[in-house]
């Protein structure tokens, strides 16, 4: 295995100096140097040990800290500095990730956050970062099913609805009246094809479909009423705005998951009101 750039490695300590330790991979290849500061308590020569690798000043440098992203990852991050070749995003572990200008969309302004890619520049070998989504995101999809689960990063909002990346690969979106919840850029969650459409775009939804969402809210409904001693101030005659606020879903889906719960003898149900079965 070689030493990858960007990426949390598992290197072997081939020695330890007063300034402090030199790694390698598990050839022999490559020497990344961690710093004295860094070296957990009883590091010892051919120890394996767990580091993110980035580059200092021309040279792979290691930490054991825990990136906020690595290398192909979306995340939120935050501009601490900007200065003339673009600006500069923290990380988490006290090294900042530039993102040049040309990368920029839009333009960055200190202490704001933005959703950004993290890639290697062909040129300098670099690890940088880049918020022209767009580059690294494709626009149709393949082979995915109807109801698949699958993962998004939420990416934006439009007048449709919300942006999201399927599978850290795809543009995918979830239309206004599918979000049940609040949602925010960089927020990342579980979620499922709702459809595929014949341009390969993706519909997404937050939900679990069908029967098995249902069971699911049931649950939830069902834990509540233990909570509030029995007696929920909700029913199927209630304002759907109420049902939101307190389930975050659909008025229809909240109907669906308390008829399952009378079904079953759990619950007592009135216009505005669902009361646990004792």
């Amino acid at each position: 295995m070689t030493i990858q750039l960007g990426k949390m490695n598992s290197l072997v300590v081939n020695e330890i100096a007063y300034e402090g330790a030199y790694l390698t991979d598990d050839s022999g290849n490559g020497e990344v140097f961690l710093k004295k500061e860094e070296m957990p308590n009883g590091l010892s020569v051919k120890q394996e040990i767990e580091v993110f690798v980035f580059e200092e000043q021309g040279n792979l440098t290691a930490t054991t800290k825990t990136p906020i992203a690595q290398l192909g990852d979306f995340a939120l991050l935050q501009v601490t500095s900007i200065n003339a070749i673009g600006a500069f995003v923290d990380m988490g572990i006290g090294k900042e990730l530039l993102v040049p200008y040309n990368e920029q969309r839009p333009k960055f302004e200190l202490s704001r956050s933005y959703l950004v890619h993290l890639y290697l520049d062909k040129a300098s070998q670099r690890l940088c970062g880049s918020s022209n989504l767009n580059k690294f995101v494709k626009q149709e999809a393949t082979g995915f099913k109807k109801s698949q689960e699958v993962s998004i990063i939420v990416a934006g909002r439009t007048d449709l609805g919300f942006k999201v990346i399927v599978n850290n690969e795809y543009w995918g979106m979830v239309f206004t009246d599918q979000v049940f919840k609040p949602l925010f850029i960089g927020q990342k969650l579980q979620a499922y094809v709702a459809k595929l459409r014949e341009d390969g775009k993706l519909d997404i939804r937050l939900s679990k479909p069908g029967v098995a969402g249902s069971n699911e809210l049931s649950d939830v409904i069902y834990d509540k009423l233990t909570q509030e001693n029995g007696v929920i101030h909700l029913g199927d005659k209630s304002d759907p705005i109420a049902i939101k606020k307190a389930f975050g879903c659909s008025k229809a889906n909240f109907k669906r998951a308390i008829g399952h719960l009378f079904k079953e003898g759990k619950i007592d149900l009135a216009a505005t009101k669902i009361t646990l079965v004792k």
